[in-house]
């Protein structure tokens, strides 16, 4: 795996990252889902309430990725094998070279079991293979203990924390172009410049009057992305950074999730619309 650096590195072009989920994303099914519901070793219905506890927010990733690989059988070969065979968007490609060939950042933001990101990219295209890619660490050919080298420093309820890797291309200077599809994009969406969404991302961001812009393969990004860095809607170099962030909305002042919102040392967030005081799952 090409390992995202914390701090990116930052190309010399436009100003812009783009940071891209990669579940249900550049794959066109969630793997993990698919993995689980192949090869769980517990009944689908216990499955489906784990994820419905998920979506409601009355568990974390992290505590869900756990325990999937908990339910899956300890055969490293065998799941590198089956989410090899999930489908991915091949108009990734194109994308990825449009995004390199405009002088921006890209990267993907994976909050999922991580261990066949880098593997199916490369097998999608050999020149992928230097993607930076920020995942969970995923010891499947082992114990199958996950590590997290992404997560947020005081909240532990995500696994890969996708809201500060937004932060952090927004603190070198960049707008920030983000895409995804689920339940945990909705934190790194709140505070990027610009969200292409489908699925449960799309339906939240409709909920709560949020202007993302829908999408269903890459090519109709990569159309937008062209045009935009033509056109002035985004800026082309850093001299047209300042006048592009005077005609666009600032960044988010308040925070959907983390310390901010929660409390530090969260294992459980607090579901989004509940009371603020409802803080009491702590890290042991």
């Amino acid at each position: 795996m090409s390992r995202a650096p914390l701090v990116p590195v930052l190309p010399a072009g436009a100003p812009v990252s783009v940071l891209i989920d990669y579940d249900g994303t550049v794959s066109r099914q969630d793997v993990g889902t698919v993995l689980l519901a192949e090869h769980a070793l517990v009944d689908q219905a216990v499955v489906a309430a784990k994820d419905a506890d998920y979506d409601a927010g009355r568990s974390g990733s992290r505590d869900l990725m756990q325990w999937d690989m908990e339910v899956l059988p300890r055969d490293g070969a065998l799941l590198r094998s089956f989410a090899a065979g999930v489908p991915q968007d091949e108009t990734f490609v194109p994308f990825v070279a449009a995004v390199r060939g405009a002088g921006a950042a890209i990267e993907i933001v994976s909050d999922g079991l991580g261990f066949y990101v880098a593997s199916n990219l490369a097998r999608l295209d050999p020149a992928l293979v230097d993607l930076p890619v920020a995942t969970n660490d995923n010891d499947v050919d082992g114990s199958g203990r996950l590590a997290f080298p992404y997560e947020h420093p005081d909240c532990f309820v995500c696994g890969t924390c996708k809201r500060e890797r937004v932060r952090a291309h927004e603190a070198g200077g960049r707008v920030v172009v983000f895409v995804g599809d689920g339940s945990s994009d909705r934190y790194a969406a709140h505070h990027a410049d610009i969200v292409w969404a489908k699925d449960a991302l799309l339906r939240w961001g409709k909920a709560t009057g949020r202007d993302f812009r829908a999408w269903d393969h890459f090519a109709e990004i990569e159309a937008w992305f062209v045009a935009a860095i033509a056109d002035g809607r985004l800026p082309a170099t850093a001299a047209d950074l300042p006048a592009w962030r005077a005609t666009h909305r600032p960044l988010r002042p308040d925070f959907i999730c983390g310390p901010e919102a929660w409390g530090p040392g969260r294992l459980v967030p607090r579901p989004l619309d509940a009371p603020a005081h409802r803080r009491d799952t702590r890290r042991p």
